[in-house]
């Protein structure tokens, strides 16, 4: 997005998400893989854990990564660069690949390059059919999720093992001993998971939520959520009790039904249906206060990050692999669910501070400056020249 047609709030509500998304994402960094869908895979779910558990579900677990593909669909409707839309999306596959294979394999760049390639038309579409294919898509995800749950001893053999893979409490002992070794012994882990969630994943899951969310976003930038406020203060209050209480349901089904596969995609059914009211609800509320309170500081840090939210983005993955990585402290599967928690607050916390640095010297962030250079085809970083 260029720097003409930037929308304040929008920069304020991607600022924030970069947060929801690091706590999250934090455990990944720091735990097997398994340990993100079954939390008895690996540590305890017992006192500060187990709350640490419980709020990362209710509050931040598909929210704000659904608000952040929101904002590229709202990216992609606004455009402004002068560079193609495709050559600017085909760079970000290949910065999305790199990340997902030699640092994490939690990338989501590669969804939203491929998303968006395939989602270009759309931004031309009626605001009405972006906005009802886009919920229509978001819907899928989860009615798929409870056909599976209710079809489970009915699964094809191969669905029954891949499924059984991300509960394995052996895989994931497996898997920290090789996070716990050097950067080669992690690749064959890293670079398994990375392609299961960039074909499989893509396929059956994560593409359906990514294009519904991104319609969503178009729909949403033409209809004015970022510059007006759209719901009534009643309207809000639904949205808020109805995604917590449905969430809420989901982290009880799970707790009741245990960590299992087929527990999880009930649970999973509700988790992901509470998340879109939840998540509907959190974007109006930061972007009312953001226009509210837009002279305030709190409100200009997120603004100044959320211009950065690719090296954000990036920074947190490289900063918090090496952090618990065996090339890196070696602190993999050592450290409990609230210490991390309150560790993506402090690192949060830090790149505020330093995004609040860097924005006084330079237009952009180095890696929106080597994107921007690359995709005009010039391979130079011209864009990070001072503010």
């Amino acid at each position: 997005m260029s720097a003409s047609r930037r929308l304040p709030a929008v920069d304020v509500l991607r600022g924030l998400c970069l947060l929801g998304i690091l706590v999250m994402n934090i455990q990944s960094f720091a735990m097997p893989h398994q340990a993100y869908l079954d939390p008895t895979a690996w540590g305890s779910l017992a006192g500060l854990d187990g709350l640490a558990w419980g709020l990362g579900r209710l509050v931040f677990d598909f929210k704000f990564i659904t608000l952040f593909s929101t904002l590229f669909g709202a990216s992609l409707l606004l455009g402004g660069e002068a560079t193609s839309p495709r050559r600017r999306l085909a760079w970000l596959l290949v910065f999305g690949l790199l990340h997902a294979y030699l640092v994490w394999y939690g990338d989501v760049l590669v969804s939203y390059a491929v998303v968006g390639l395939l989602l270009l038309p759309a931004t031309r579409w009626p605001i009405a059919r972006q906005a009802s294919v886009g919920l229509g898509l978001l819907l899928l995800s989860p009615l798929v999720t409870l056909a599976a749950a209710l079809g489970f001893a009915h699964l094809p053999a191969w669905l029954h093992a891949e499924l059984a893979s991300h509960f394995d409490h052996a895989a994931a002992a497996a898997e920290a001993a090789a996070y716990r070794g050097g950067w080669l012994e992690q690749l064959p882990v890293r670079a398994r998971v990375a392609l299961e969630g960039q074909t499989t994943g893509l396929l059956f899951e994560t593409g359906f939520r990514v294009a519904g969310a991104m319609l969503v976003g178009m729909a949403a930038t033409r209809a004015g959520a970022f510059t007006r406020d759209l719901a009534s203060p009643a309207t809000l209050r639904v949205l808020w009790l109805t995604g917590l209480g449905v969430t809420a349901a989901g982290i009880a089904v799970q707790v009741e039904l245990g960590f299992g596969p087929r527990a999880y995609l009930f649970a999973q059914t509700l988790h992901e249906l509470g998340s879109l009211p939840l998540a509907a609800a959190i974007g109006l509320t930061v972007v009312a206060l953001a226009r509210r309170f837009a002279a305030t500081a709190p409100v200009q840090a997120l603004e100044r990050l959320g211009r950065l939210s690719m090296t954000a983005y990036l920074a947190q993955s490289i900063v918090g692999t090496l952090v618990f990585g065996g090339h890196g402290l070696g602190l993999f599967g050592l450290v409990g669910r609230f210490e991390l928690l309150l560790a993506a607050a402090a690192f949060f916390a830090a790149q505020l501070a330093l995004a609040a640095w860097w924005s006084t010297r330079f237009r952009f962030g180095p890696f929106e400056a080597l994107w921007r250079g690359l995709s005009r085809g010039d391979f130079s970083l011209h864009p990070l020249r001072p503010a």
